[in-house]
């Protein structure tokens, strides 16, 4: 499974680790920077303690205060060792542990590192020609101590990061509104809807938008020239056949043979067959050249009872009942042609299809007055599981219903008409018979439990 693309997530991606890379190089580099300057500062004291003790009268009571370490206070190897001597009467002054001190040489630096005892020392040596004095600091101990300065200087550094993630994520929402503000008007668009997107939109968005414009465009074209011939194509041959059924009727009532009237009978089968799917074919068209509109408030119950009395005769004439159950009122706002159309054809279809002395049931269920869902429901042989996907295919038939006539345009004309009014189809072959629904509520499960056509008396 690909998973898909995000520009969001990418630039998210992107941002945060750039960002991140940059502030572990500056929080770096200012550690580093604090750290030197701290080791600095140190120093400078260290040469001021050396500076004091060259100023001093050499008593041996002299005690410089130990390098802090606020944790471990009495660590012994934070004293600072010292020795204060003259070039001609030797050691004037010294602290306990100076004898770790390497002796004076001329040409010794005032700051140097230096190994005693096994640890790392710096050492500040400062004289006036008469006399030197040596302070020693551990360098282990003032790394530690600096160290934990330089953190603390640094810590209010570490909530920035997270905050700065917070407002990159914000910033590329904001950044990416106009893209789902775009999206959205796209999703809420009806498939029959081509007209070009009006509205402003960033520069970086109208590439595209020119582009969708320029595709509804040619779509919209290739529609109007499909339906334009579809049309035309249906009224130029309703004349000729209706011609052709007139004659062969006539030859039908002369002919003298079984065999010529049997010839003749099929002929005007096929002509009817022919004159039904042109019929179905010019719906189509209609359908596809209408424009979405719902300007109308159809009441579901009449126009139901309507048609029940449309199809009074026929479903006499094969012993068919067909009954009505739904609550009222019940309203669908709409073309009330193009539901029409749906129904003609889903009663057309469960009629054809249903054997005599059973029941065709039309159900709707209403929410709040509004329809939510209609179907109708046959005793007829019913579809496979695996086809009923099919059925609302332009010319598919099911071979279990081929010995019916029909045109396999039907369930195709029921699903354009759903569409255009805002609804989707749906199709039931358990327990037998065939039940489709017309679902308008997104909220509808999709199914209705199916109402089983009995055989009646």
């Amino acid at each position: 499974m690909k998973h898909r693309f995000s520009i969001r997530q990418r630039l998210l991606i992107l941002l945060l680790s750039l960002i991140t890379l940059l502030w572990l190089g500056a929080v770096l580099a200012s550690f580093l920077q604090t750290r030197q300057e701290l080791n600095h500062l140190f120093d400078e004291e260290l040469l001021q303690w050396a500076r004091t003790l060259l100023r001093s009268p050499g008593a041996d009571a002299l005690i410089l205060p130990p390098f802090p370490d606020r944790d471990n206070p009495q660590r012994t190897d934070l004293q600072r060792p010292y020795r204060l001597q003259s070039l001609g009467k030797g050691i004037l002054a010294s602290s306990h542990g100076a004898a770790i001190l390497p002796p004076w040489r001329p040409g010794t630096p005032l700051l140097q590192n230096v190994r005693m005892n096994g640890e790392e020392w710096r050492l500040a040596t400062v004289t006036d020609g008469r006399r030197i004095a040596q302070v020693a600091e551990n360098l282990d101990a003032r790394q530690d101590v600096t160290g934990e300065i330089a953190q603390q200087l640094l810590a209010p550094l570490w909530l920035v990061l997270p905050l700065l993630a917070l407002v990159i994520g914000f910033a590329v929402r904001q950044g990416l509104a106009p893209l789902r503000d775009l999206t959205a008007r796209l999703e809420q668009r009806q498939p029959q809807a081509l007209q070009p997107i009006a509205g402003p939109v960033p520069a970086e968005l109208q590439p595209l938008l020119d582009a969708l414009n320029g595709l509804f465009r040619r779509v919209d074209a290739a529609f109007a020239r499909e339906q334009e011939f579809t049309a035309h194509a249906a009224h130029e041959l309703r004349t000729p056949l209706a011609g052709l059924r007139i004659h062969a009727q006539l030859a039908l009532r002369h002919a003298e043979s079984r065999t010529e009237r049997e010839a003749l009978q099929g002929v005007v089968q096929g002509v009817d067959r022919a004159t039904h799917v042109v019929e179905q074919l010019l719906a189509l068209a209609r359908l596809d050249a209408d424009q979405l509109q719902r300007d109308e408030h159809i009441d579901v119950p009449s126009l139901v009872q309507r048609l029940r009395a449309a199809f009074a005769a026929t479903t006499a004439a094969k012993g068919i009942h067909l009954t009505a159950e739904g609550p009222s009122p019940a309203i669908l706002d709409g073309h009330k042609t193009w539901l029409e159309i749906a129904l003609r054809n889903l009663l057309d279809n469960a009629i054809r299809y249903s054997p005599a002395g059973s029941i065709v049931h039309i159900t709707w269920e209403a929410e709040g007055g509004r329809v939510s869902m209609m179907a109708v429901c046959d005793n007829g042989p019913g579809v496979p599981a695996n086809a009923l996907r099919r059925i609302f295919q332009p010319f598919y038939r099911d071979p279990n219903r081929m010995e019916e006539e029909g045109s396999g345009l039907g369930l195709a004309i029921v699903q354009r008409a759903t569409e255009a009014l805002g609804g989707r189809t749906d199709a039931d072959a358990a327990g037998g018979g065939l039940c489709v629904h017309l679902i308008f509520s997104p909220n509808f499960p999709g199914k209705c439990p199916k109402k089983k056509a009995k055989a009646y008396e």
